[in-house]
């Protein structure tokens, strides 16, 4: 009987051994495939990991194509969450992804709504910055895409690459394509764009709405204007990959970021649009996204048309 004993506490013994490696790997770890900005993604790990301590995260960052490329080539082996990224290449990809719904979808803005498989975690929108000092001194009242390709502002507009800050296709190709009608070849850095329209060599520049909200936010003699056709805007999305070992801190920290605790964060740390209708921004000349209007398919090719260009 004491022989059969002993027996059993050393299978069970060598049970525990066995699943205890597993239960840590998916209680105290988590791997992140990110193109998101550094200052974003340290803003949500820092954030996660303070309510979170016991859970390691590990990061694999790159831009969206990498990102992607590298998920396929891993499928399967260890998952984990996919940060950023445009809703196409979700799509794209979606057989790779798990079906998740966070309980914070209720609160997102309803024209981002979640899908079975991917969740927005935030929304971009192109704004311009304009130095109405200049502006007025050229007769000009910017307020509008359209006006933008007033005589009068010929080589006094600049624009910073749009896919530097939106992974946004229908976006990045809007704003690339509308500068060409106004006669500007290529992007300009961002700091360059931001500086130029600040001391008046530029009268506006379309930028990211986070680069002209910090701007502003220093105290510079500028404007941000949200065209009143409507503002190029779009979502991006984090996923869970299938077979994630993982999954329930995946889950932990997709719900964690898609919060409000870390949206309003976001928003006032980073100047990032939520993607939830309780958080904004709540700074003079900014306006809500209940109030913003997207550009629509057909305004975002009149727009681009060189036969309105009027130059």
């Amino acid at each position: 009987m004491k022989k059969h004993f002993i027996t059993i506490i050393l299978l069970v013994s060598m049970l525990l051994t066995a699943l205890v490696p597993t239960m840590a790997l998916k209680s105290n770890s988590l791997m992140l495939y990110s193109s998101l900005p550094t200052n974003q993604l340290e803003l949500m790990v820092s954030m996660f990991n303070e309510k979170y301590p016991n859970i390691a995260v590990d990061v694999f960052s790159a831009d969206s194509n990498d990102v992607f490329a590298r998920i396929q080539n891993e499928a399967g082996a260890s998952g984990g969450l996919v940060l950023g990224g445009n809703l196409e290449s979700f799509q794209t990809a979606q057989e790779l992804f798990t079906e998740y719904t966070t309980a914070n979808a209720m609160n997102f803005h309803d024209k981002y709504a979640v899908s079975a498989v991917f969740t927005p975690i935030q929304l971009h929108v192109s704004a311009l910055i304009v130095n109405t000092e200049l502006a007025n001194r050229l007769s000009v009242d910017v307020t509008s895409w359209q006006s933008l390709k007033d005589e009068k502002l010929s080589g006094k507009v600049a624009y910073m690459d749009p896919a530097k800050s939106s992974p946004v296709t229908e976006q990045t190709a809007f704003i690339t394509n509308f500068a060409r009608t106004i006669d500007i070849a290529t992007a300009s850095a961002p700091s360059f764009v931001l500086n130029a329209v600040t001391t008046g060599q530029y009268a506006a520049g379309i930028v990211n709405e986070e680069k002209v909200i910090e701007r502003k936010l220093s105290g510079a003699k500028v404007d941000v204007v949200y065209t009143s056709e409507g503002v190029a805007m779009g979502a991006s999305y984090a996923g869970i990959l299938e077979g994630t070992q993982n999954e329930e801190n995946a889950k932990l920290f997709l719900d964690f970021i898609a919060g409000k605790e870390y949206q309003q964060a976001a928003a006032d740390i980073l100047h990032q649009r939520s993607v939830r209708k309780d958080v904004d921004f709540n700074l003079e000349g900014i306006a809500p996204t209940k109030n913003l209007k997207a550009l629509d398919v057909q305004s975002m090719a009149m727009l681009t048309s060189f036969q309105s260009a009027g130059r």
